[in-house]
């Protein structure tokens, strides 16, 4: 089973969709623009996600404490 969120929610002639699947722990990214014309976009563990862009444990920890 997956979820996908969409940049901005509301998007409809321009927009990228963020879908992940906790089963493969995976984020697959693309988007879209004049309503139909396909981004390339790619699949990524959630983990090389995270050390691409530099995100640490604790980031997540204070995130959750923030958010909480």
């Amino acid at each position: 089973m997956s979820e996908t969120a969409y940049f901005p929610e509301d998007a409809k002639r321009i927009g990228i969709d963020i879908r992940w699947t906790r089963s493969s722990q995976r984020l697959d990214i693309g988007g879209w623009y004049d309503s139909f014309v396909a981004l390339d976009g790619g699949s990524v563990s959630l983990r090389e996600f995270f050390d691409r862009l530099g995100i640490t444990e604790k980031d997540c920890k204070n995130a959750w404490e923030v958010q909480g």
